[in-house]
Order: structure tokens, then sequence, then C-alpha cells
């Protein structure tokens, strides 16, 4: 299922805690999670193989008590799922430390130029220029994510032990400070937020960017790199990115973890930044794969979480609606996998009087892994089979042609994991950029 929840001070693996932790229990889980921290997150495998989203929430952030940080992540490739997982693990691990240590010159991003250009800024809802301290807090914060993320795409390369070669992962992350949040994008996950008009109605307002190569800056960066940008003649509506000289892998995004196969060609691993000063009018974000926003729009998703009876269940209300809109709206493809996490960012109206009514626990959040396996009587565990992304549906993130020199090794790879019997948009967007 690839979901991770910790809180700082210690993790504990769910295969460990069986003895006492009431691990099957989904809705035990989400209200537990939904009641400290203001979260619920739910993954649905979809029909192309192993579930290859992921997801993260932490607790007390980087040592910060009430600092929270939350990530999704979507996978693709033959090793797309160890690559999310991997990086969902990763990425907290990083930013956290970097977050607890003392900044240094070494801390700085690798590219000012390109950092300056890949930091937004909401300003409906403050002044960049309010305080001398917020602007510090705003421009620490994006070197020290810009540099965890490319750390870990580059320890990806070297340690990881995955083949990343053709595979990789998007991410989409937040950290929540009291009033402000940093959001960081890599890929095509998206951030939308919940936000309240004059007449108190819910409304949407996307954050991010879905980073697609065919955007003018991503497509100027890839051709200057000799990569190629081109839609498939059965999908004129998914611009891909290819090697100069063959028809390989054919990415649906410019900026993903992974994919070493094409870094020398135009994708990169730098996040693009956000900086958003909450206020009273902001109700609750949504981080989401590509499943979600393929089949739901940014007012749909907002108005099916806003309207959810109990919070602690809208991120499974919202992935099995997404679910029903790729049966209706794509008959004849296989669903994408689906994976959400909604942060709310007011407490719960009737929290106070919920926690009277119910016994204490213990502190449930510092584990790590799947709790959705061995459910009796619910849904099946995820399936077992190696990545079949392609076999006989268009809308997925990478081709199934891997480059010549790469092709017959993943062929014998795929052959002896089945004889083991091994696991196998634009909306109105209020940000301006900062130079």
């Amino acid at each position: 299922m690839g979901i991770c929840c910790s809180r700082e001070g210690g993790r504990l693996e769910l295969e460990e805690a069986e003895g006492w932790f009431p691990w099957k229990q989904d809705d035990f889980l989400q209200e537990q999670l939904s009641g400290a921290a203001g979260v619920c997150m739910h993954t649905k495998q979809g029909w192309k193989g192993v579930n290859q989203d992921a997801m993260a929430v932490c607790q007390d952030f980087g040592g910060h008590k009430g600092q929270i940080f939350c990530g999704v992540f979507d996978g693709h490739g033959p090793h797309g799922r160890e690559v999310a997982r991997h990086v969902r693990d990763a990425l907290p691990a990083k930013l956290s430390s970097s977050l607890a240590a003392p900044k240094t010159e070494e801390d700085a991003p690798s590219s000012n130029a390109d950092l300056d250009s890949s930091f937004d800024k909401s300003d409906d809802s403050t002044t960049f220029s309010d305080t001398s301290d917020e602007s510090q807090l705003i421009s620490s914060w994006k070197s020290l994510i810009v540099k965890a993320f490319e750390d870990v795409d580059e320890e990806l390369r070297l340690h990881s032990g995955i083949d990343c070669i053709c595979s990789g992962t998007t991410a989409v992350t937040v950290i929540r400070k009291g009033d402000h949040l940093i959001i960081a994008n890599l890929g095509d996950s998206r951030a939308v937020l919940c936000a309240r008009d004059s007449k108190d109605r819910p409304v949407s307002v996307q954050l991010t960017t879905d980073l697609k190569p065919d955007l003018p800056g991503e497509a100027e960066r890839i051709l200057s790199c000799k990569g190629r940008v081109f839609a498939m003649d059965d999908e004129p509506d998914v611009p891909r990115l290819w090697l100069p000289d063959q028809d390989a892998p054919g990415l649906a995004m410019a900026r993903a973890f992974g994919d070493f196969c094409l870094k020398n060609h135009g994708l990169i691993c730098t996040p693009e930044v956000y900086y958003r000063k909450l206020s009273e009018k902001d109700d609750f974000l949504v981080l989401a794969t590509d499943g979600i926003w393929d089949v739901l729009s940014n007012k749909e998703v907002v108005k099916i979480v806003s309207s959810a009876s109990d919070r602690s269940k809208a991120a499974k209300q919202l992935v099995e609606r997404a679910v029903r809109g790729w049966r209706r709206k794509f008959p004849t493809s296989m669903v994408d996998d689906c994976a959400a996490v909604c942060l709310f960012l007011k407490p719960a109206v009737s929290s106070e009087e919920e926690n009277t009514m119910k016994p204490p626990h213990a502190s449930v959040l510092s584990f790590t892994g799947s709790f959705r396996k061995a459910l009796s009587g619910g849904e099946a565990e995820e399936g077992t089979a190696v990545w079949k992304a392609l076999e006989g549906v268009a809308r997925v993130n990478s081709v199934i042609r891997l480059p010549r020199m790469l092709s017959r090794r993943w062929r014998s790879g795929s052959m002896d994991e089945n004889n083991n019997g091994q696991e196998s948009s634009k909306t109105d967007q209020e940000s301006s950029k900062i130079n």
C-alpha cells in the first residue's frame, strides 16, 4: 500500500507490532491520524499491477512540536513501486535532519538561478515583505528543500540498490509550520487548497503546476539537452519525453526522481517550491497523484472532501469517487493507482466532544508500513504481479518501450520474477513568481 506514518522520536514497523497494535482496523488508524494530526489518507491499487503510489505523514517534523510533513509519491516504470517507497522514506528523513541541523554555506542549492525561478508565493494571503523573519524563513527553507531533493536523487542513483534507469517517481510534499505552508512539487502530482470566498463558499486554489514536458519552460530545457517531446498517435493529449535517438521511454512528466536514462536529456530532480501564508479562510489541503486529477477537477475534489461528514474518511471517499470516474470516463482503460492525503488546517468542531467519549489510547503514530494486508472481510491485498502498465491501456506515466540497451535485461528479469512467484488544468492559480 505504501503508507508511512511517524512521530519524531522513533518509528516502529507494523510487522513488529502485530501483538498489540490493531493494525487490521483501517478506520481505527484513520481516526487516530485525523484526531492527532488533522490528516486522513487513502490509496487504492489500480488495474495495472502492483500499487506504485506511496504516501507519508510525519508529526512533530524536524523536532518541532506541531510541525507536520505530508507527501504523496507516484512511482512509474518497472521498479516504480520500489522507487516511490524508497523516496517516501528517504526524503522526510533528509528534510528532517536538515531542519534540525545548523545551516552552512554548503547547504546552498546547486543552482541559485533554478531555485529563484522555481519558488512561488501565493500573493492573496500575505505580502512577501511583511517581515524580515518571514522572508528569512522562506529563503532558508526553499534552499534546504531543493538540496534535499537533489541529495535523495543522487543517493537513489548510487546507493539504493534499485534499478532506476527507466523507473522513477513524482513527489508533492508540504510542510506546515504554524500558519506557513511550504509546498514542493516534482512531476505531475498536485496540491490543491480549499479556501472560502466572501460568501463562505468553498473554492479550489491550485497551489502547484503540473510539470508536463510540453510546458514552455520545460520543453525549452528538454530540447536544449537533445531530448524530444511529442505525443503518440493514440494519445494526442499526453505529451511525453523521449531519448534523442530512440522512441523510449516516453515519460509523461518533465521532472522526477530516478529515470536516469533521461537525466542528461532534460529531465531534472529540482522541485518547484511554493509558499502560502494561511488565513482564516483556508480549510484544508489535498495532495494527490494524477490518478485523482485525471478524472476529477479541482472543484470536484474540494466539493467531495468538504462535504464528507466524517473527515477521517474524506480521503477514502475521494479515492472511491476517482475510481468510479475512471470507469465512467475511460471505460476501455485500466484504472490508475489513486492516492490522496487531506491535511485539515482547522480543528474539527466536535473533536473535543468526541475525545471525551473515547477511551485513551497510547501513541499510535510511530510506525511505518502497510496496515491493509490481511484485512478480514475487507478488500483484497495488493496484487503481486510484475509491472504491466501498458497491457491494453493508454494514459500511463511511461510507455513499455525501454531503451534498446536495457530491454533484453529487463525482459529476462521479469521472466525470473514470474517463475519465482515474486511481487511483481490548468485552473485559476493564485500565485506569482519571485525573482
